[in-house]
């Protein structure tokens, strides 16, 4: 279950519960513009139309090649697959290492809205160059650079 509201709201809803549960409090934030998401999305079925790619292995191949990578307690994520076991299968955004021992090793990246605003920048930056590598018109660099300040607007609150 999740409540949304204000500090008063809170201890109101909160009044009214059992002593022994236990919650968790998060700040709420808006999530990321959508305009920048759409546009990354929009970018994304234009190169995938490019190449003849579905939507989703263009959007894979851009996180692998310009996303971040997942992290857990300040350690990178990584796993080892016996060999020749699909990783798409449990995870889309898993880069190839090595082999090593009869295993297939992999690091994870981080899925797209799990993305701060600088990380998502560097992603979309990727994108539209890639864009016009192969002649896909974009947006100037200035209206980018103004979608990634309303993202900021929205994760800053």
């Amino acid at each position: 279950m999740t409540f949304t509201g204000t500090k008063e709201e809170i201890k109101k809803w909160l009044f009214n519960k059992e002593s022994n549960i236990e919650f968790e409090i998060k700040v709420h934030k808006e999530k990321r513009s959508l305009n920048a998401n759409a546009y990354f999305h929009s970018l994304i079925n234009k190169l995938a139309r490019y190449y003849n790619w579905s939507d989703e292995e263009m959007k894979i191949k851009m996180v692998l090649d310009y996303g971040t990578l997942a992290e857990k307690d300040g350690e990178v994520v990584s796993v080892e697959i016996p060999r020749n076991l699909d990783i798409q299968l449990f995870y889309p955004y898993a880069k190839y290492i090595e082999t090593k021992d009869g295993k297939d090793s992999y690091l994870f990246y981080k899925r797209t809205h799990e993305l701060n605003t600088h990380e998502f920048y560097e992603l979309l930056c990727g994108v539209v160059q890639e864009c016009k590598d192969v002649g896909i018109p974009t947006k100037e660099d200035y209206e980018i650079q103004k979608m990634i300040e309303e993202m900021e607007k929205y994760e800053n609150n």
